[in-house]
């Protein structure tokens, strides 16, 4: 009775172009048909790389020594929710009839005309109106009329942990905005104050979740990417406009001088077509991330509007939680790959000396530099996200280090924190034999001046979480500046004899 809702779109492979043959999900939740997905990985792949990136988000993806058919088949999970999808709209050419529940106790066979969300029952008429409406407590229950466009049966299946293997998503922890398997929340979540099991929250009858507003707050940020394509190439355009311009000032000052000027004509030529050239290059890959950010948005939208006409509020509510997840990461990965300092108002400034009768004296004639600017391309991008929980309020770093053959102090490498659109990295030192935990703050959005930041450090305990050492403290951050951090947050033989595996010890930081 449904008719064809499902855009055609979403069950096409963003490889091919076709309809899914055999879908494999990557990683990064991106679907590409098992034989597309294989050749490119085969293309990609070369014996000097060991990964491959998505051919959507641009995500790293490690690789194995397995052969890429045997990779794709065995290590990738096959897409169920597209298959399922697949399968709805081949069978939606067929109509559809329902009967009544209740008559078919009495063994008739009359077509229902309602459905009770609350009783999950179908009825016909007769049935609505003299057995529902009834009962009283009947006259709360959620009852919708069935017409040819109804669909009977919403999309609903066992989503899997990405965490732990056979295990499926069950529960939503809403202090920590996680969706969790019975192992996540044993392991990471029993002493959380709410967590709710998946069923609870699609049976409640207060709205927890509005995925309408989901979808036009991610249609504002998909306008935002756009605004933002259209800046930098608008830059892009401005930046072509100026090196000409700067070219042809230099060279009707360099027209009128003799051969020693000619030479530094030529050594300034090859200056700035390096300068613009690099240039030109970071702005066209801040284009290609932000195109393939566009891409990833628009495909986790379109993704979700299929939910939304087919799925059960369960799955709604999940498909809405792994879509924010997955909007978290792919904002990350944009931030880190993004060149921040290159917005619209960036120009590279050519100052040329004045006193050109001093000419035989020179060594350069000019000198070139980027005017850098306050202003951040992907700043609304993240304004829209923030708002609707695709972006943490916090921000999680963990890293591990060595605690002998190595010479200290020791850094991380860098994180990322997507709602401060800043870098960050852990570093280490040794003094007195103690055990020193610093955070130091490698850059942030330039908008603002500086941040009050929160931070917890934690030592983990590797035989025993409750011993984990804890330490919090909050302070002023600037570009380049590290924090008093704790510098004898535990003594150096007790951290190797507990809190060391495979002589390595673990350090987790939480920034907020």
């Amino acid at each position: 009775m449904a008719t064809a809702v499902v855009k055609d779109c979403e069950l096409k492979c963003p490889i091919c172009f076709e309809k899914f043959n055999i879908p494999k999900k990557l990683p990064c939740s991106h679907t590409f048909c098992e034989p597309c997905i294989q050749s490119y990985v085969q293309a990609e792949n070369t014996e000097d790389t060991k990964f491959f990136r998505c051919p959507l988000c641009r995500f790293k993806i490690e690789w194995s020594t397995l052969s890429a058919s045997e990779w794709t088949r065995s290590k990738l999970q096959t897409d169920h929710m597209i298959l399922s999808l697949l399968e709805r709209e081949t069978n939606e050419s067929t109509p559809k009839q329902v009967y009544c529940e209740p008559c078919k106790i009495a063994n008739e066979k009359n077509v229902a005309v309602y459905h009770c969300t609350d009783c999950k029952e179908f009825f016909c008429e007769q049935c609505f109106n003299y057995l529902h409406k009834r009962k009283i407590d009947n006259n709360l229950h959620t009852v919708t009329g069935i017409t040819p466009d109804t669909d009977l049966t919403p999309l609903e299946m066992d989503e899997p942990c990405p965490l732990h293997s056979g295990k499926v998503l069950e529960v939503f922890c809403f202090d920590h905005k996680k969706l969790c398997c019975s192992i996540c929340f044993a392991t990471d979540h029993r002493k959380c104050d709410t967590v709710t099991s998946l069923d609870e929250i699609a049976n409640e009858r207060k709205e927890t979740f509005d995925i309408d507003d989901f979808l036009n707050k991610l249609s504002e940020a998909e306008q935002c990417t756009q605004s933002a394509i259209d800046k930098a190439k608008e830059n892009l355009g401005r930046i072509n406009s100026d090196k000409e311009s700067m070219l042809q000032s230099i060279a009707d000052i360099i027209s009128s001088t003799k051969s020693h000027l000619d030479t530094l004509h030529e050594e300034l030529k090859l200056s700035i077509e390096k300068t613009f050239s690099d240039t030109e290059n970071c702005q066209q890959f801040d284009i290609e991330c932000l195109i393939a950010f566009q891409i990833a948005l628009i495909h986790d939208k379109n993704f979700t509007e299929a939910i939304k006409e087919h799925g059960s509020r369960k799955q709604k509510f999940v498909t809405l939680e792994k879509t924010k997840s997955a909007l978290e990461k792919h904002f990350e990965r944009l931030c880190l790959a993004f060149n921040f300092s290159d917005s619209k108002k960036n120009v590279i400034v050519l100052d040329v000396e004045d006193d050109l009768k001093y000419v035989q004296t020179f060594s350069k004639l000019a000198t070139l530099k980027l005017q850098k600017s306050d202003e951040t391309l992907i700043t609304d991008i993240k304004n829209k996200l923030c708002p609707i929980g695709c972006i943490g309020d916090h921000a999680i770093f963990q890293g591990s280090f060595p605690v002998s053959g190595v010479s200290f102090p020791q850094s991380s490498g860098p994180f990322f924190h997507a709602k401060k659109l800043s870098k960050w990295r852990i570093n280490l030192i040794k003094k007195e034999d103690k055990l020193g935990i610093f955070l130091e703050c490698l850059s942030f959005d330039r908008t603002e001046s500086s941040y009050e930041v929160s931070a917890e450090f934690c030592l983990v305990n590797q035989t025993d979480r409750k011993k984990d050492i804890i330490k919090s403290f909050k302070d002023q951050f600037c570009n380049n500046r590290r924090s008093l951090g704790y510098s004898s947050i535990t003594d150096w033989q007790l951290l190797k004899k507990e809190y060391t595996s495979n002589n390595m010890m673990k350090i987790q930081v939480k920034v907020w």
